[in-house]
């Protein structure tokens, strides 16, 4: 009988350690998720940040170093753009986080909100599945099994240069059975392979992969600066079968009109459907970059005057947002126009482009659109009369909420 109290009372002071531990460590995981790894002070101005996490937080200084309790706001003032580094320790003791700050001069956007075309063209083509398919005799063959995988993207055919699919299929056509030499692209590094096609059923030759060479569709240009360089999106172009970001051989961006609303509901995302004609009058500029934080370019300088510029505002940076009212700027109506959100939480971890949880609460958007709709992506949002990021993704089980990107990440492209 005694033995089992024992044993009662050790696998309860065993189940109360664990339980200890588990909060501990849970609350260290807190603590880590409220810092941010990277973070930026506008030079010249005192701002004031509050993590209220129990830490406290040295920075390395040509005068000495600065020790400061995390727990309450803490007011500081940069001088001259440099870049230092914050320790910070949880209790003062427990190592928690390095944190980069960077000090910036402060920007100035011109915002937009105002649908455009997009169109992107790839380096080669993209290898967007592969598997087996039948031959002649019934069999089943996998020419390019464990040599091509989804995601690659082929540049060179026997020696030639891929230009598009359209390119590809046709050497494919002419193809009389011989081992075909590949250069493909994998994670930045290219390499040679040789496959030996096979003839499907209906006895042409195949390698058993599927390739796509573009992308295009409607999204909303976020700013442009002061020199026609402009941000769209807030996330990436990827493929929507792989999901991989795709490679950008060259883009476009196009003059579109909405024509049509598919408004979003419960499990169902909505849609703006953009009248868009591809041809050279209707660019209106080129993309040089596709990021998971936006597509990026220059708008024609003969055709900035075609767009409704704003004036000029400061951004705020991510340790400024406030919860509560916001507002976001999109051209879903035809024209630009400003509709209020509710921030509902800011994630100052790496989160990309989901560091801003908002719901629409526009009654006018909500009865136009249902909430959030694909298309709108890149409109900007605004609090406070400055910029603080653009709508990147709908919360496909309510439309009326969603996500949003740091506008500080965008324009550092």
């Amino acid at each position: 009988m005694r033995n089992r109290t024992q044993i009662k009372y050790k696998l309860i002071r065993i189940g109360s350690l664990f339980v200890m531990l588990t909060g501990i460590m849970g609350y260290y995981f807190f603590c880590y998720i409220s810092l941010p790894s990277h973070m930026k002070l506008l030079s010249g101005k005192e701002q004031e940040i509050d993590f209220h996490i129990p830490a406290t937080a040295s920075i390395s200084t040509a005068s000495g170093k600065v020790v400061s309790d995390l727990y309450k706001p803490v007011s500081m003032k940069a001088g001259s753009s440099a870049t230092y580094q914050m320790d910070v320790k949880l209790l003062g003791v427990i190592p928690l986080k390095s944190v980069e700050i960077q000090v910036i001069d402060e920007d100035t956007i011109h915002v937009m909100g105002q649908p455009i075309g997009i169109f992107i063209k790839t380096g080669g083509v993209m290898v967007v599945g592969e598997g087996s398919f039948e031959t002649v005799d019934g069999s089943r063959v996998e020419p390019s099994g464990g040599i091509i995988q989804t995601g690659d993207y082929i540049v060179r055919f026997n020696g030639n240069e891929v230009s598009g699919k359209k390119q590809f299929l046709e050497w494919m056509a002419e193809c009389t059975g011989e081992p075909i030499r590949l250069s493909v692209e994998r994670d930045g590094m290219v390499r040679d392979v040789t496959i030996q096609p096979e003839r499907n059923r209906e006895g042409a030759w195949k390698l058993g992969i599927w390739i796509r060479d573009n992308a295009q569709g409607v999204g909303t240009l976020t700013f442009i600066d002061e020199n026609g360089n402009f941000g769209a999106l807030g996330h990436g172009i990827a493929d929507g079968e792989t999901g991989e970001l795709m490679e950008l051989g060259r883009g476009s961006l196009y003059d579109t009109t909405i024509v049509g609303i598919k408004k979003g509901g419960d499990g169902v995302p909505g849609e703006l459907t953009g009248m868009i004609e591809y041809d050279d009058e209707n660019i209106v500029g080129i993309i040089t970059e596709n990021t998971s934080y936006g597509i990026f370019g220059q708008i024609y300088a003969d055709k900035i005057d075609s767009f409704q510029v704003s004036e000029a505002l400061p951004i705020c940076l991510k340790q400024n947002i406030r919860l509560g009212e916001a507002q976001i700027l999109s051209g879903t109506s035809g024209k630009p126009e400003y509709y209020t959100v509710e921030i509902t939480k800011v994630h100052l971890g790496e989160k990309e482009s989901k560091g801003i949880e908002l719901t629409v609460t526009d009654d006018r958007l909500l009865s136009l659109t249902g909430g959030i709709v694909q298309g709108m992506s890149g409109s900007p949002i605004l609090q406070d009369g400055k910029v603080i990021g653009a709508v990147t993704h709908v919360l496909v089980n309510d439309p009326t909420r969603g996500y949003g990107i740091y506008i500080e990440d965008m324009i550092k492209h």
